[in-house]
């Protein structure tokens, strides 16, 4: 037993160094500090600077989209302009919450952190979920940038929508700004949003593994009827309890920015679906699909893992009917079961009153139905699009 604890602290300390030093390095380039670190890493004030100054930035840019629509009232450019308007005040409104509850979601982060200790397969899933939802994001970004350049170099009509003033020095300038634009939508509104979705997953996976290892604990009381006791229902109920709790805290904390993300994300994804037709260039329709697929992944990946949550929740019904079913079967054999009896029904009342999830705002929870009513909602407009 004792040559068990040194390997559990040094598993733990390596996979705390790991994921601290991952999430500083995503969100330190926004200046925001998620993670749980003894110290901060910087004054307040400078964090303050970094948050805010990208802001202005986007500010600025919401302003300039807002005069190129009032001056060419085409849908075309309503289109080109009015999807990175909308992510623009997306991530405006992320930036602020995120640094306002700078310091409830390194609590958070701090005890999701510690539900991982006694299992080494739970951190290699995580690491391999999270390292495998950025690659894929970072590469969408990088689709996303790459058409943006291609359109400023190939299509003159791209370049046109973007004028704010008619002459041959600006045409060239501002190929350099629509570049230089496009870095800063990438890394400060594309990424950023991406990061700040695959945060949320990480803490979704990790107590949706929570509630698996509680389902496999209460499976193998199933197999071996001879453990069920008193003592064991009482800790299986404490541990629902408090997983419980931690999914509430989850929603609370990330509700504003979830009900926010899948309205724009998904308000976006049909603007630019009802764009990809045939009388646009090829350049078009190709960064239309592309961003299209980028947001739909980050929908995608928002409803994952908390889908997985909610589904493992809904399982635990199941084991702990088994384990009323076990008890009750003893209990005629020996009274002195009476008591696990009432303790089963009372867990299995406690689970059947209650929904554990991640909720969206109170709305609705992220479950594989709410998912498939979403996605057959956007299929039909979708369809109605292209038969119109």
């Amino acid at each position: 037993m004792m040559s068990r604890i040194p390997k559990n602290i040094n598993h733990y300390s390596q996979f705390t160094r790991k994921f601290n030093r991952f999430w500083t390095r995503l969100f330190s380039v926004y200046g925001l500090q998620l993670q749980h670190v003894e110290e901060n890493i910087c004054p307040k004030w400078k964090k303050y600077f970094i948050v805010s100054l990208p802001r202005i930035f986007s500010v600025l840019c919401i302003i300039r989209y807002f005069i190129l629509t009032a001056r060419m009232t085409q849908y075309e450019v309503f289109v080109i302009v009015g999807p990175p308007t909308i992510l623009h005040v997306i991530s405006i409104y992320t930036a602020f919450v995120l640094q306002k509850r700078e310091q409830k979601f390194s609590a958070l982060y701090k005890i999701l952190l510690h539900l991982t200790l006694n299992s080494r397969d739970a951190t290699n899933r995580i690491g391999r979920n999270i390292y495998t939802t950025l690659f894929i994001i970072a590469a969408l970004n990088a689709a996303i940038y790459i058409s943006i350049i291609m359109m400023a170099v190939q299509s003159g009509t791209f370049l046109e929508y973007a004028f704010l003033v008619h002459n041959e020095f600006n045409f060239y300038l501002l190929q350099v700004f629509i570049l230089v634009e496009a870095i800063f939508n990438t890394v400060f509104v594309h990424f950023f949003l991406g990061i700040t979705v695959l945060y949320f997953s990480y803490m979704c996976k990790v107590l949706e593994l929570a509630f698996k290892t509680l389902n496999e604990d209460m499976k193998w009381v199933i197999i071996s009827t001879s453990g069920l006791t008193n003592t064991k229902l009482n800790v299986f109920r404490r541990r629902y309890q408090y997983l419980s709790h931690i999914a509430e805290k989850i929603s609370k904390i990330f509700s504003p920015l979830l009900l926010l993300f899948l309205m724009g994300f998904v308000f976006i994804f049909c603007l630019k679906i009802r764009s990809v037709k045939p009388e646009y260039a090829m350049i078009f329709r190709y960064y239309f699909i592309i961003d299209a697929c980028h947001l739909i992944y980050l929908v995608i990946v928002i409803f994952k893992n908390s889908s997985e949550l909610h589904a493992q929740t809904q399982k635990m019904k199941g084991k702990i009917s088994e384990l009323l079913i076990i008890s009750d079967d003893e209990a005629a054999a020996s009274t002195k079961q009476d008591r696990i009896s009432i303790n089963c029904l009372l867990f299995s009342q406690t689970l059947n009153a209650d929904n554990v999830g991640i909720s969206v705002s109170g709305l609705f929870l992220l479950s594989t139905f709410s998912f498939l009513n979403m996605a057959s909602t956007v299929m039909t407009y979708v369809v109605l699009v292209y038969q119109s």
